[in-house]
């Protein structure tokens, strides 16, 4: 009797179908990893603008406590921690027995506000053991008859950079303007 069906069965995979499996295994993990990669950077990107948030809410809110000593002159909470030559002394209003003044109250809000920008109270030594809260930025606060602008400034790597390069630094800045008013 005659059989129509061939005497040998493929069983098994070629060489060619394990290559190509391997390679497309290989083009999903590379995506994989970039994906991975992006969500990372910008995880890091929320986290710090959700600081520089919080930071600027956090000074705002020190000058509408002390609004009366904030309005009595502009340069009383006006500061840019890049560039404060003489932090002011330590103050605990907490821990004072009978409290503190405008003026007490306003050198605890800003030498513990500039402690966020940069080691005002000596804890590293050589720079080790404090961190910012935001590497390398900067806090300003400008003030003109009771309106406030806030602004922080900030550098971070950036991979959407048009260029020769996949990354840079990019500049990013958050501002808060608010009004004190008696």
């Amino acid at each position: 009797m005659s059989s129509l069906t061939p005497r040998f069965f493929s069983a098994g995979v070629s060489l060619i179908e394990v290559l190509i499996s391997i390679v497309l295994i290989s083009v999903v993990m590379l995506g994989v990893a970039a994906f991975a990669i992006t969500s990372l950077s910008e995880n890091q990107s929320a986290y710090i603008r959700s600081q520089a948030s919080f930071l600027a809410y956090d000074i705002a809110s020190r000058i509408r406590i002390n609004k009366d000593f904030a309005l009595a002159d502009d340069g009383n909470y006006a500061l840019d921690t890049s560039s404060i030559p003489n932090t002011p002394a330590a103050v605990n209003c907490i821990t004072t027995v009978a409290g503190c003044d405008e003026t007490d109250l306003a050198a605890q809000d800003i030498r513990e506000w500039t402690e966020h920008f940069r080691d005002v109270a000596g804890i590293g030594v050589n720079g080790a053991g404090y961190q910012a809260t935001i590497p390398n930025a900067i806090g300003v606060v400008a003030v003109s008859a009771g309106d406030i602008a806030v602004t922080i400034s900030w550098q971070e790597n950036d991979w959407n950079v048009v260029g020769d390069n996949l990354s840079g630094i990019e500049t990013h800045q958050l501002r808060l303007n608010f009004r004190v008013v008696q």
